[in-house]
């Protein structure tokens, strides 16, 4: 039975902004929302597959191309709550809730 996604308000505007950031980067838009779009559906059916990231919670962390996309899975529920989508270069633990 696959988990179903959950993103948080704050994701889908970490989303929106890789979108804005990329407007004039066509080809490495379509390269990064291609692999998103790839390791979502791999994440509906195998959610244990990335590592543990500990930061107040028991995050774990995927990797996207120059991004980094954190999110718990919550078994009671079969549901996976996307936290945060962010650039890898930034300080994430001042990012991440």
């Amino acid at each position: 039975m696959k988990y179903k996604i959950e993103y948080l308000p704050i994701a889908d505007k970490d989303i929106s902004a890789i979108s804005d950031a990329l407007t004039n980067y066509s080809d490495k838009a379509k390269r990064f929302f291609a692999e998103f779009e790839k390791k979502i559906k791999m994440l509906e059916d195998m959610p244990y597959m990335w590592p543990v990231y500990k930061y107040k919670l028991e995050y774990r962390r995927m990797i996207l191309e120059d991004h980094l996309l954190f999110y718990i899975i919550d078994e009671n529920e079969r549901k996976i709550k996307i936290y945060r989508v962010l650039y890898d270069k930034m300080d994430i633990r001042k990012q991440i809730i």
